[in-house]
């Protein structure tokens, strides 16, 4: 099931993306129905609804010039770059449940930031 959604901030859009989730693990179920949209705690809230536990989320990144809808959606010029990322959230047992692709971000406002513990 394919979801679109564009985020907001001080009612200017700020974010874009494509999630999708496994048919099969969401068919006649309240998550397949839009709704129910936004759904509190997002999509490991609607999983957890369904008995499914993610446990790891995996991110890459790129970055790049818009494309003339990219622009357009975030109200940005074709100048400003944006940062384009696929998010994975991955259950217990180890299968894919969730992909966000591409979640796009301005490039001049987002801040990425990481935590690497050296053990």
């Amino acid at each position: 099931m394919a979801r679109h959604f564009v985020f907001f901030d001080n009612d200017q859009p700020h974010q874009m993306s494509t999630s999708y989730v496994r048919w099969s693990d969401v068919e006649g179920t309240p998550v397949a129905d839009p709704i129910h949209e936004p759904w509190p705690g997002g999509t490991q809230a609607q999983l957890a609804t369904l008995g499914i536990r993610v446990t790891l989320i995996k991110e890459s990144f790129t970055c790049g010039m818009p494309t003339e809808q990219e622009a357009k959606t975030l109200k940005i010029g074709s100048g400003v770059p944006v940062l384009r990322y696929t998010r994975r959230h991955i259950a217990q047992d180890g299968r894919v449940v969730e992909v966000a692709s591409p979640i796009v971000r301005r490039g001049d406002t987002t801040v990425v930031e990481f935590d690497i513990p050296l053990v």
